[in-house]
């Protein structure tokens, strides 16, 4: 049989092998943060006739009525899948994930045709940003994606725990209403870090990119935030995943002056919910500096679990994938 390699989208006779090489891109963040039967059911979902039908029309449409979840591409012999990537289009940025080489097919540039490949789609579709995360602790995959022209715009520290704070009844924090959820998610957008407000600005809908992983469609969420005097000091996103049993608690942004007491009072009422929805374990992911949300966790004996790193790209500053597209 030939060792060469097509590169083209997910085909359903490729599933037995594709599932193999997703599971071995599954890491210490995915374990950590209890996102990995959630990956591994979400693409086994694929082998039901129906849902592969589904997922057929929209990748066959779905361009023209916007309803485009993710494009699914692989590096194959015939039918065995040797790597994959996955793409999520959205307006203005693609974000990339799942991205995996067999082990016995590593060193043969497979990722980096599929990352290309990714490109080459997102700039005929107009999107400008391309963005990726990638534990920090994941060398090989960091140099390869500076080499493809990715860039580092931000770091993120994910702590995990299981303790609830206590309950402080004169605390400032508040579940944010729908209706005042567009003006919160405007003071978010203001308040992001700038090179994450160009690639994700925040929306009603997602008030941060960490959103896209670890809150699947349905999932149980919730919106909170922390007032002193009539101001907003900091928001933040929870969401309930049953099927590890963990809730996610992420600081969609902050003031610098937020102290360690406000972010415990707000961690408290939080904690509490997803608790009573069922979550074992608690995880926050907190940008980088930390600040005080670092001194509160610690306090209440959440220890960093894994770190990671959001890569960005410009597309349109990529001469290479100009020319071959050309």
């Amino acid at each position: 049989m030939s060792d060469a390699v097509e590169y083209r989208e997910l085909k359903r006779s490729d599933l037995a092998s594709f599932q193999k090489v997703v599971v071995q891109g599954l890491g210490a963040l995915e374990h950590a943060a209890g996102l990995e039967q959630l990956a591994i059911t979400q693409f086994k979902s694929l082998e039901k006739r129906g849902t592969w039908i589904l997922f057929s029309l929209l990748r066959s449409v779905g361009d023209r009525i916007g309803l485009v979840p993710f494009q699914i591409y692989v590096g194959a012999n015939g039918s065995t899948v040797l790597g994959t990537a996955t793409v999520i289009p959205f307006k203005n940025t693609g974000y990339v994930l799942g991205v995996a080489t067999d082990s016995a097919a590593r060193g043969r540039g497979i990722a980096t045709n599929l990352l290309e490949m990714i490109e080459r789609s997102a700039q005929k579709k107009g999107i400008p940003w391309l963005a990726l995360d990638v534990e920090a602790e994941n060398e090989t995959a960091i140099r390869l994606y500076k080499k493809l022209g990715y860039a580092e715009a931000a770091r993120f520290s994910w702590y995990t725990g299981s303790n609830s704070p206590p309950s402080d009844s004169n605390n400032e924090a508040n579940e944010v209403p729908e209706s005042e959820m567009k003006e919160v998610a405007s003071w978010v957008a203001n308040n992001q870090l700038p090179d994450i407000h160009k690639v994700f600005p925040a929306t009603r809908n997602r008030f941060s990119h960490l959103e896209i992983i670890v809150r699947p469609s349905k999932s149980p969420t919730k919106t909170w935030k922390v007032t002193s005097s009539g101001e907003i000091v900091t928001v933040v996103r929870s969401s309930y995943l049953s099927l590890s049993k963990t809730g996610y608690i992420i600081p969609a942004a902050w003031n610098p002056n937020l102290s360690e007491e406000s972010a415990i009072s707000l961690i408290s009422p939080v904690t509490a919910w997803l608790k009573s929805l069922g979550a074992a374990q608690i995880v926050v992911v907190i940008s980088e500096p930390a600040g005080s949300w670092a001194t509160a966790l610690s306090s209440l004996d959440f220890k960093t679990a894994v770190s990671s790193i959001l890569m960005i790209k410009s597309i349109y500053s990529s001469e290479k994938i100009r020319s071959s597209s050309s």
